[in-house]
């Protein structure tokens, strides 16, 4: 079963079950929006995101129709961070993965929650196809990027500017740079 995104937002509580201890994460890709604290939700253009954390890691779970599906745990003393590729099979269109994140400081048991929402077909496959066009061109990514960040589309711009088959290109690695760099403040 699959919630919509509307619901999921108007019942953040219902949604997520949290610790005692709640956390908080910057989660910089997918781009997501906070929905209460240490949690967070949002749309996902592309079917296989990559997970762009600022905060060293200890645990990463992930959670499909409310059951782990996978989970990273890091060596005792040795946090590991992102970008980390999506391990799974692609997010469907319409369903609710949850991610459980807990950062180097956070307490045994304690996460901070990301609802990932996969969006509808359409919009998975026209993000598809633009990135097909796009090609290995930088100039191309960067206009297609301002394009999205111009109509408001953050996650798309930055499903593109954290794509794993981004062309090499420093203007490219500077504007991703900068976008970690800011981390969830601006």
């Amino acid at each position: 079963m699959t919630l919509g995104l509307g619901w999921l937002l108007a019942n953040p509580a219902q949604a997520m079950q949290r610790p005692v201890d709640p956390v908080a994460v910057c989660v910089v890709a997918p781009r997501v929006e906070p929905v209460a604290e240490g949690d967070a939700i949002g749309l996902v253009p592309t079917p296989t995101p990559l997970l762009v954390v600022i905060e060293p890691l200890l645990e990463l779970q992930i959670e499909r129709q409310g059951r782990l599906a996978w989970q990273q745990l890091a060596p005792v003393g040795q946090p590991f961070r992102a970008p980390l590729a999506w391990p799974l099979a692609p997010i469907a269109p319409g369903e609710v993965v949850v991610l459980r994140l807990r950062p180097e400081q956070a307490a045994e048991g304690s996460f901070a929650h990301v609802q990932l929402v996969g969006a509808d077909a359409e919009r998975i496959a026209s993000t598809a196809a633009l990135i097909r066009s796009l090609g290995q061109s930088p100039p191309a990514w960067l206009a297609a990027i301002e394009t999205a960040l111009e109509a408001g589309d953050v996650s798309l711009a930055w499903a593109l500017l954290f794509e794993p088959k981004l062309p090499e290109s420093a203007d490219l690695t500077s504007l991703r740079a900068e976008v970690i760099r800011r981390g969830c403040g601006d």
